[in-house]
């Protein structure tokens, strides 16, 4: 049995769109005025406030610290 192929390639590129948010985030934060160090709340302090839904028995480790990393992530792109 033989099987064919085809002897040309034809490679097209097809636009993708961009998936980062780093740019709308941006211009959200140029729109607010300047604050003061000690107005921002800090990170971890806000993400502790969330209310943990998972299991309790399969908890390794604390949800603000899985939240903050996949914040980090987020803003690396």
């Amino acid at each position: 049995m033989e099987f064919s192929t085809p002897r040309e390639f034809e490679w097209k590129t097809v636009p993708a769109e961009e998936s980062s948010p780093i740019p709308p985030a941006l211009d959200q934060l140029r729109e607010h005025p300047r604050l003061a160090p000690e107005e921002v709340p800090d990170l971890l302090e806000r993400l502790s406030e969330i209310a943990d839904p998972r299991d309790p028995r399969g908890v390794r480790h604390a949800l603000a610290a899985v939240l903050a990393l996949a914040a980090c992530a987020v803003l690396a792109g």
